[in-house]
This record gives C-alpha cells, structure tokens and sequence, in this order.
C-alpha cells in the first residue's frame, strides 16, 4: 500500500472487475485536457468564442479534486495510508474538492469572491454545488499537507502543457452553464475505454504523455462524427424536396429573410409547408452562417416520431458527410428507427454499430450533429436537472426549430423563453413556428432576447426576424401566397343535444369522412359507442384514437388512420367516423369532410378546423364546403361556480373555465356563422383574450382563478435556477410541465404468473422469457414489451396497490401488472386488495375505461381526482 506522497500515487479509475486503481488522477486530467482541445478546435464556428483562453485547462483540471483523502481512500483496501482515519471522516465528493480548490487560487479571484467559472469545474457531474455552501466551502483535510501540495504539482504540469487557467470571469449564466458541458463532454469521451483503455495489470503509475493522449483524443473525436455536419452545396428546393416543384411564397420569405443568426418567428396557417421553410431556411444557414446540425423540437412524443421520419428524409438529400440523426425524448429507446445514419460511408459495420449505439445511450443522444424530439428536451438544457449542462452544449451552434409554440401554459412558455435565450446565446438560431399565435406571446418571444416590436403588427402570414444582437424585431409580410380564403360554416349544437349524433350518422352514410375531437378519454369512449350503436348496420368504418390503449395499439391505430384519412386518400374509406382526443389536433396530417368538436379554446379549435378540408380532393355530395360543428355547453354563468363547472362537464378539467367563456364568446359572435381561413386566424385568436369591460359573476370568480393559478405559474417558472435551485431528475416532463399530475403504467398481460413462471404472455400475444429476481441481467426485449403493453394511467387509480415483482421495476419504473384473460375486459391487478377502489376495465376496441368500485369506502381526497380524469 502506497503512502501518498507521489502524484503518481494517486489514481482517478479502478478496475471494474477487481476494484484496484487502474488510472492516475495525472494522466486522465491530461486525456481529459487533450480531448477538450480536440473538441474545441471542431466546434462549430458559432461557438468558437465561448471557449476562452485556458478553458481547455479548466476541463483538464476537472478531477483535480481527486487528490483528496475522501475520494482516496474508496479503493480500500487497495489504497491506503498511515493514520487515516474512515473514509466517512473526510469530504469524498471530488467534485467538490476540486472547486474549492480552484476557487482558493488566488489567481482566480477578484478580491476575496472567486471568478463564476470554477463552477464548471464543480458541475461535470450534472449538479452545481453553490446552492450547498460549495462555491466557498474550504475543505477539511485533518490538517494532511500532501493533498494540496499534490494537487498544487498538478495544475502546474496542466498549465504547461495546456496554457494557464481563464484569467478573467465569466459571469454566472449561459456561457458558465455552457463551459460545464463543455468539460463533461470531454470528460465522457476521456473516459471512455475504447479509445483510453484502463492499465491492465501492475502497479499504479503515470504511462500517458501529451503526444500519446492527443493522438488517441483526435481519434475518438473522428470515431464519433460529432462534427461532422457540412451539407452539398447549390442544392434548390426541388432537390431539398423532391415532391415540390418550387417554394411557395411563405418559403421563399423565410429563406430570403434568413441572412443573420438570431430569432425567426413564422405565423402562418395550418398545411402551407411551414415545416418544409423552416428546413429550407436551415439549409441556407448552413451553406452560409455558422450554424451547423439541427435539433427540430416538438410537444408531444408522437409528434415528435412523426417528424423524425420527416427530418430523416430531408437529411437524406443535403447532408454530405456520414452522420447520425437521432430521436430524442423518454421514449425513443422504443423506436427502431431511433438512430438514423446519414449518408453512410463508414465501412466497418462493426464500427458503424457502435457509433449508432453510442448515440443511442441516455443523454448522449442529443449530443447527434441532427436530430428531431420533444421540447422538454430542449427546455432541460435551462433547467435545473440533472446534466442541464451537457443539454445545452449539444445543442450549441445548431438550428433549432420549435414547432406549435402555441400550445404552452404560461409556466412552459416562460421556459421556452428562457431556452430561447440560451439557445441564441450558445450560437443557436432559432424558427419558432406557429398558426395560432397571439401578439403577446410573440412580443414576450421577441422580449426574452432583447429587442422589441415597432408597433403590433397585424399582417398574416408573418415572419417576425430578431438579427442576434439587434435590439428591434423586423416584421416581414409574406405576399403573393396562394392564401386564398377558405369560407368555414361554424355550425352550434348543444352539447347535450340527441341531435348532434343523428347529424353525425348522417353524414357517414351519405359517404362522409367525420373527425369527432373530444377533450377527454371519456367523453370520446362514450361518443365512439353511442355513434357506433346508431350506425351498427350500415357499413361505416368506425375508429377511436386516445391515450387510454396500451402503447403497441396506439401505434397501430394512429398509423392506419393516418393512412385512411391522409393525403394520398389511396385507402379513404367511403363513410367513416374517426373519434378523438386532442392527439390528432396538431401536427398530424388527417383530411376530415366534416369535423365536430368540443367547446375548446380558441386556438385549439383552429388547430382542430385545420385538419378540415386539408387536401384538395373530391368530396361527397353536402360536404363540398367545409362545415365544422361545435358542441357548447349550456352554461349560465351567473350561477354559482360548482354548477358553472357542472355545466361544462369534464372539459372543466381539461381547460380553465374561464378560456372556455371567452372561447364561447368568441364562437357565438362570428359573423354570418363563418370563418375565413386563414384570413381570420390572426383577429379570432386576439378576440379570444380580450376581457369584457363587464362579467357576468360566475366568470370573473373563474377569471381571478385563471389569474391566481396564472401568476403561480409564472413566479414557479422564474425561480427555477441552474446554478441555485436544487438539482432534480432530468426525467422527460418532470419540471416542464406545469403540475404534472403522478401517473403509473398499466401494463398487461394475457395470463397470471407465479413465482417459479419463466416467461410472461402479453396482451399483444408477445411471449417473453425472463429471469425472475431483481438482480438477473438487464433483459431488453423484457422492457421493450412491458412498454410496448403498457397504457399510462392516474397514479391514484392504483395507488392501493401491494408491492410488485422486483424485476418488474429493473425494467419498467412506475409499472403495475394487470391480467386481462382473453376472454374478459375485467383487470386482475396484482397486489390488490379484495375490494380496490376502482375498477378497471380493458376493451381492445375502446382501451381502459375505470370506475369507482361501489363497494369501497372512498377516502374524500378521491373525490376531485377522480373528477379530472373523465
């Protein structure tokens, strides 16, 4: 056993296998060091100055907190020395240490306050330590001098050999989240033993030299591709999309307009090739700016699925080098396709499997030169969670597009802008996209990057362009578009009407393709068996679509009516009536002869018109102009507010009710009972937020509602803070969404298991062979089908439940088994009691369906739960 005097003494990595020190803190600081440098010189050009001189030494000296007796002593028995005392007496977090350290340098310091970027020193691990007393914290060592002494020789051969330490500060923000990115990235790579193999035998001593670790370093960079992301030159749009001849005005703007890195916003109507612009606009970036990649960022999962094909197929016709383009949000893992290599020219399909592979792990895939997925993905990299840092810096020095920015809460959109911001800061350009997009959540956009409006300008379809650095918005008219209106004949029924579901009928006997949007699952379960018991025997194709089915038949389902109902009309049934709930609302591309939908806010039931009369086709006799129905509640808002609620029925769970009283307004006023589209977009969704001078007394109690929850939202978003606020999980929607209501997955299974069973038999006739036990290996195509047969329910619904299978957990977190015989829709859960409070249902033609059980006794919390889960 060493006594630590020696800095060769001092080791950074063990051996998996036998635990005995395998690398010195020495020489994985200089891999680490030469790995920055390579990363710095193959950034791309727009974040070349967010690496200030002795940035690389930064990263280099990440580990130098190693060099302490807490961190030390964890190899015991294989490291120790005389005296010491427990491992548990000193600080191990090296982390820490090496912060601290760095802060103490009196040449990082600007009087007694240390410079910001030791930060990025302290962060590599994904958490910051100012919060816990670690920006200033001294480190208690039992009085040992070789510690620092150790640590002192150190960052004297770094600085040789990389150049001196950042002698100016970096103020606390984007850039320092920025930096810790940087030096996690490199950190990641150096670590990794296919390119910096750990010693494989014989005593611990330093074996690297500059050269060897820069040769090595060079070579994983290439292995990676990370930088690889130039484009053909001189492509037009034809050849960018080969099924469009030439651009329409609203691309061409875009294009034109695209001559600086900064903010894009594009307002324009549903179905005018706003995502074929943006990718266009892209493509001019990188042929000309600096910008190189793309991240293309979505609301939901299944959007985001949609347009990874898309963005993959466009990648296909401009990208030159061999590149990889990955999905990226909590599900990905369970595409195939997740991981798209791009022009493959890599001639080792090993090789070419590893590098698909190493993107495909965790948080690496955003680290992809493309990619396509979920906002919240996007918002991480501002948040404090765990490896924010690392989310920015693959996004730096890329375009992103953010698509339906409409669609946010106030707490989601001040995140979003706050993303914005970085994103621009970090040598991002950004198009945001939307058709529904109010004034003033453009001037908040435009706000978030400092500069402001001239005015409120009225035009539609607009481009609003923030040059980076420029404090004013340029607003640019897009002309000469084939924007023609379109005359919508709005049609009020009562919701609680019998007449709606004879008018329904009706049109899909006469030949018509009906789309019927509900707000929640139950509302369209029950419209999907009332309309299909009045139309048993007349040959209409009936289909439901929701979140309630296990995520295998949502995939089937989605894609047959995608195919039924899409643009090629090749499989377009002769009569039928879709049901759904808000996930055919946007972004997907479904032609409706006639749409019916629930009272909703304004912009939503826009969005919802949009999949109306979407391609130009031949339609049934009665429905050769677009007609939407919309079902309003009968509501009378003098009355007390639970009867207002009672009155709008499950939708007052879903939206605020007051939303609902300005969108009820806004729908009974149309003139001649028409919308003009897109000609009205802009007025209608201005309307919708103007506030009568007067309210009716049940309104202004549920305005001053909207108004309390909305300035909660606000101060909640405002006070998240990477560096000061406590770290969280970076799991998918946790801190993004607003209130994100607890849920659990409801997987099923065909037939019951027991303890000695060795496979499971799903409810997609999958069966798994599995090894039972919590600490069997990983089993992969396990977790793929308890996913794949599983629907995300109310964590409330189940929350009754005993303990279940320790495997069950090692493969799908959050998860509770149920058995649903075939022969049955009723749910056996395991682990319930003899009487749950709820029974759950599983119908493969309607999905899951729940009641209260009435022989339980309800505790009165269940109460408004329940209710928001119609």
């Amino acid at each position: 056993m060493p006594t630590p005097c020696k800095l060769s003494e001092c080791w950074a990595k063990t051996d998996p296998v036998s635990g005995k020190p395998a690398l010195t803190v020495r020489d994985h600081c200089l891999i680490v060091g030469a790995v920055a440098e390579a990363v710095k010189r193959l950034l791309p050009a727009a974040c070349q100055t967010l690496v200030q001189s002795g940035a690389v030494t930064l990263a280099a000296a990440h580990d130098i907190g190693k060099i302490t007796p807490g961190f030390q002593l964890k190899a015991r028995p294989h490291w120790d020395f005389p005296n010491a005392k427990g491992g548990d007496s000193y600080q191990g977090n090296h982390s820490i240490v090496s912060q601290a350290y760095l802060a103490s340098l009196d040449s990082v310091r600007v009087g007694r306050r240390p410079f910001d970027w030791v930060l990025a020193a302290g962060g590599h691990h994904g958490k910051y330590w100012a919060s816990e007393g670690g920006f200033y914290r001294k480190i208690d060592e039992d009085g040992l001098t070789w510690p620092p002494v150790l640590r002192d020789e150190l960052l004297q051969e770094l600085e040789a050999v990389f150049g001196k330490l950042p002698s100016h500060d970096i103020p606390k923000g984007s850039i320092v989240h920025w930096l810790t990115g940087f030096i996690t990235f490199s950190d990641w790579i150096g670590s990794d033993t296919r390119w910096f193999p750990l010693s494989s035998g014989g005593p611990l001593a330093d074996r690297e030299t500059p050269a060897a670790v820069r040769e090595n370093a060079a070579k994983a960079i290439a292995d990676l591709g990370w930088h690889q992301r130039e484009v053909h030159p001189h492509r037009d749009f034809s050849a960018l999309f080969p099924s469009v001849e030439s651009p329409r005005p609203l691309q061409s703007t875009l294009i034109a307009a695209m001559d600086a890195p900064g903010l894009y916003i594009v307002e324009a109507p549903m179905g005018v090739g706003k995502t074929e612009a943006a990718l266009a606009a892209c493509y001019r970036r990188w042929r000309e700016g600096e910008e190189r990649g793309l991240y293309f960022a979505l609301p939901t999962q299944l959007t985001s699925n949609r347009i990874h094909t898309r963005v993959g197929g466009f990648l296909k016709n401009v990208v030159s080098d061999s590149v990889i383009a990955s999905l990226v949000h909590g599900n990905a893992w369970m595409n195939p396709d997740r991981i798209v290599e791009i022009s493959p020219t890599i001639a080792d399909e090993e090789d070419a499997a590893k590098l698909c592979e190493w993107y495909a792990s965790g948080r690496k895939s955003l680290l992809a030169p493309f990619g396509s997925g979920t906002i919240d993905q996007a918002i991480m990299s501002c948040l404090p969670v765990k490896h924010s840092a690392l989310r920015l810096f693959a996004l730096s020095g890329k375009m992103v597009i953010i698509d339906e920015v409409h669609s946010y809460d106030p707490y989601t959109s001040v995140l979003v802008d706050r993303t914005v911001k970085w994103l621009i800061d970090v040598g991002c350009s950004v198009i945001v996209l939307s058709a529904t997009l109010a004034s003033s959540r453009r001037k908040s956009l435009v706000a978030a990057v400092g500069a402001a409006e001239s005015g409120t300008p009225t035009a539609y379809p607009l481009i609003t362009k923030v040059a980076k650095g420029s404090p004013h918005a340029e607003s640019i008219s897009v002309t000469g578009d084939d924007l023609s209106s379109t005359e919508v004949t709005i049609e009020r029924v009562a919701s609680s009407s019998d007449e709606i579901w004879q008018k329904i009928a009706a049109a899909a006997e006469s030949g018509a393709c009906v789309v019927v949007i509900r707000n929640t699952v139950k509302l369209a379960q029950d419209t999907y068996r009332q309309l299909k018991s009045r139309c048993r025997d007349q040959g209409i194709t009936f289909g439901l679509i929701h979140s309630r089915f296990p995520q295998f038949q949502r995939d089937e389902n989605e894609k047959s009516w995608m195919e039924k109902l899409g643009k090629t009309g090749d499989s377009r049934p002769q009569g039928c009536i879709l049901v759904a709930t808000q996930v055919v609302e946007q972004s997907v591309d479904i032609d409706a002869d006639l749409l019916v939908t629930d009272l909703a806010p304004v912009d939503l039931i826009l969005q919802r018109l949009g999949r109306l009369h979407r391609h130009p086709r031949s339609r049934p006799a009665g429905f050769e102009t677009p007609r939407g129905i919309v079902l309003m509640p009968q509501v009378d808002w003098t009355a007390p507010e639970i009867e207002i609620k009672s009155a709008l029925g499950p939708s007052a769970w879903v939206y605020p009710p007051f939303s609902l009283y300005l969108a009820a307004r806004v729908i009974s006023e149309l003139p001649q009972n028409t919308i003009s589209l897109p000609r009205d977009i802009r007025d209608l969704v201005e309307k919708s937020s103007e506030v009568p001078e007067t309210l009716e007394s049940g309104a202004a109690i549920f305005r001053e509602h909207l108004d309390q929850e909305t300035r909660k939202m606000l101060n909640t978003a405002r006070m998240l803070d990477v560096f000061n606020s406590a770290t969280y999980d970076d799991k998918e929607g946790a801190r993004t969404r607003w209130n994100n209501q607890p849920t659990a997955l409801l997987v099923l299974l065909r037939q019951p298991f027991h303890a000695a069973s060795t496979h499971l038999d799903f409810c997609n006739d999958e069966r798994i062979t599995f090894q039972q036990g919590s600490y069997g290996p990983f089993n992969y195509p396990l977790a793929l089908a308890l996913h794949r047969n599983a629907i995300r329910i109310p964590r409330y619904l189940v929350r009754h439940l005993k303990e279940q299978p320790a495997w069950l957990g090692k493969h799908c977190s959050d998860a509770v088994l149920a058995i649903v015989p075939a022969d049955t829709t009723a749910c056996e859960l395991i682990g319930s009691p003899e009487t749950p409070p709820y029974l759950l249902d599983y119908h493969p033609e309607t999905g899951l369906s729940h009641t209260r059980n009435p022989a339980a006794q309800f505790p009165p919390s269940f109460e408004s739960e329940d209710d928001g889960w119609f």
